[in-house]
């Protein structure tokens, strides 16, 4: 019998002994509304026509595996305006159903994930501030005083079994108090690493000493925050119901091309090094929620990796309109940085760049697209224009990014604070290169939940690398270890093949390997 080279007896060994360990279609729960037309077809799109009754019919669904949940069943009307819900209105119309819902299912334990459909609320606004959140200056004051409420519906329903608004701390509500400090921040591990057993005990929560955040302390672990106690809250939204069927359709079996892939990481006014403490540029900000100079670390990662074309990272840190990126699908009077490779992410300093075009906010729509784009851009609003409403002062929108070819996105739909807006090398790291779902990645970026930020795309979506499809089949699995061993490949684009591509290529087999075993339902 022949022998196996130690690296596959090694994976063999994890598809045996492992268990599933990233998200699954059954773990996931689509929320939907049957008194919303848009809301059911998008709904039906996603789960099928046999779990979503009263669209256009004959839909297979694209993940038929996942759950259902009408909000109408529940017979209490949404009272929202433009996509914006009060607080108190979001916590019986929408949180306590699901909650309900969950409880009487037995669902509490196994779903992992929700997904919230084109038409219900996107922001919560605070009954005694209206509209406070859209004014940077004036929510500043209420945020330091601790009496910050405005937050995302995507966001507060991450902590879906705390009852924030009753728990004390200090002077405090914890709904007034801010943020809370996310436990899956900067980790790269996949949801199911950790237990959900505790999810339904109520936290114990402090005020960090700095930054006006909440975190959990003292010695009950069961009552300390851990990812374990999150849900990934994902929404399926855009303009329109064909904007958002277009951008799940992208989403599946996204193969990124590792030669013909783009990147633009356009930051302004930087010195341009991967400064290791904190500094005052925006993607670095002296904060506890620090960003470790994202846009600079973003790039050095692809760079060191190597499995991406080094000349299509395109990374600037000039602070002038000639340094301000552009695509070629917008007139910009010939001002800006033009970029026509094919994006996949775009990462951009966008309205907060020091020297801008006068149609700043179109920027976004004007790249070339490939299926499986991400947006992330270093701007206070730009998850604002769903459920139509508009922009604020010329900022860029994930919603537009999405109608014009885009995939994915994390958009913030009130001001968030630098400090809060999300990692993109955090995507690069866990999504691009690491192999967790779109929903387990975003929330690795995410440094603040329970707060302003909603996550656009289909949360079971994971991307496979043209390089590390050795064999040619459009699956990136252990045939392509087999291949490998049989004929080396450079993935790393050093000059050789050596153990180097042979781990990068069994790090990108290992969880979808995984994957082929049944989930264990609580």
């Amino acid at each position: 019998m022949k022998r196996l080279p130690i690296c596959l007896v090694f994976v063999i060994a994890l598809f045996r002994i492992g268990s599933a360990q990233t998200l699954g279609e059954h773990q996931v729960m689509v929320v939907y509304d049957s008194r919303v037309a848009d809301s059911v077809l998008v709904a039906e799109h996603y789960a099928g026509s046999a779990k979503v009754p009263g669209g256009a019919g004959g839909d297979p669904g694209l993940h038929p595996g996942v759950l259902v949940f009408d909000l109408a069943s529940a017979g209490i009307p949404i009272t929202a305006t433009n996509g914006t819900i009060m607080y108190p209105d979001y916590l019986a119309q929408i949180r306590d159903p699901i909650r309900a819902h969950l409880i009487a299912n037995n669902l509490v334990y196994r779903v992992r994930s929700l997904v919230l459909c084109k038409g219900l609320p996107h922001r919560i606004d605070d009954p005694n501030n209206p509209g406070i959140g859209d004014q940077p200056g004036q929510f500043g004051s209420l945020w330091v005083s601790g009496h910050a409420v405005s937050a995302s519906v995507d966001s507060e329903l991450v902590m879906l079994w705390q009852d924030l608004n009753e728990t004390q701390v200090d002077a405090f509500r914890t709904a007034d108090g801010g943020y809370i400090r996310s436990p899956m921040w900067r980790q790269s591990r996949p949801i199911n690493t950790w237990t959900n057993k505790n999810i339904r005990v109520q936290k114990h929560w402090a005020f960090l000493v700095s930054g006006n955040a909440l975190r959990t302390i003292g010695d009950d672990p069961t009552q300390l925050l851990t990812p374990g106690d999150m849900l990934l809250v994902c929404r399926l939204d855009g303009h329109s119901v064909a904007d958002v069927i277009g951008m799940l359709d992208r989403a599946q079996n996204v193969v990124y091309d590792v030669d013909n892939s783009a990147f633009v990481l356009d930051e302004s006014d930087s010195n341009g090094v991967a400064d290791t403490d904190p500094n005052n540029e925006l993607d670095n900000i002296n904060d506890p929620l620090s960003k470790d100079d994202d846009y600079e670390v973003t790039r050095d990662i692809l760079l060191a990796d190597g499995r991406f074309n080094p000349a299509m990272v395109h990374y600037d840190a000039q602070r002038t309109v000639s340094h301000f990126s552009v695509g070629p699908n917008v007139d910009f009077g010939g001002q800006g940085l033009l970029i026509t490779d094919p994006l996949i992410l775009l990462t951009h300093y966008g309205r907060n760049h020091i020297g801008r075009p006068s149609n700043v906010e179109l920027y976004e729509e004007s790249f070339n697209l490939r299926p499986g784009a991400v947006f992330s851009t270093m701007e206070s609003f730009n998850g604002r224009a769903f459920n139509g409403l508009g922009t604020l002062v010329q900022q860029a929108q994930v919603s537009d990014f999405i109608a014009s070819g885009g995939t994915f996105g994390i958009g913030m739909v009130w001001e968030p604070f630098a400090q809060t807006v999300p990692d993109s090398n955090r995507i690069v790291r866990n999504f691009m290169l690491g192999g967790l779902t779109w929903a387990e990645a975003a929330y690795t970026a995410i440094p603040a939940i329970s707060w302003m930020h909603v996550v656009i795309g289909d949360p079971l979506a994971r991307p496979i690398l043209s390089s590390d499809d050795i064999n040619g089949d459009g699956r990136v699995d252990i045939e392509d270890l087999y291949a490998f061993e049989a004929n080396p490949v450079d993935i790393n684009r050093d000059g050789v093949a050596d153990n180097t591509d042979r781990q990068l290529l069994t790090d990108s087999i290992r969880v979808p390997l995984q994957q082929t075993f049944d989930y264990g339902r609580r």
